[in-house]
């Protein structure tokens, strides 16, 4: 699943959650979201595949402030979670 997938549907799931500003905020990014091609559908090393990479980015971090985790980070988080366990000795 491409991160324009898991971000649109982040997206419309949470459509559902918080208060009215922060809903209208994930509708923002949900109508950008749904106006752009998904990068990974366009020619590799082409300009468009290019822009709308980069725009699917910026959508990311904007999300990332709502509660949006790209996969990278809740790995990243997990084997933090893991490590300190180990550490400290106890079962996470």
């Amino acid at each position: 699943m491409s991160l324009a997938e898991e971000l649109l549907e982040w997206a419309e799931e949470e459509l559902e959650r918080g208060d009215a500003a922060h809903r209208e905020r994930v509708a923002l990014i949900l109508a950008q979201l749904r106006e752009l091609p998904d990068p990974e559908s366009l020619p590799v090393g082409s300009t468009q595949r290019f822009l709308a990479q980069r725009r699917v980015d910026k959508l990311a971090e904007s999300a990332e402030g709502l509660g949006f985790e790209t996969p990278g980070k809740a790995l990243k988080k997990e084997i933090g979670k893991q490590i300190a366990g180990h550490v400290l000795g106890i079962e996470l």
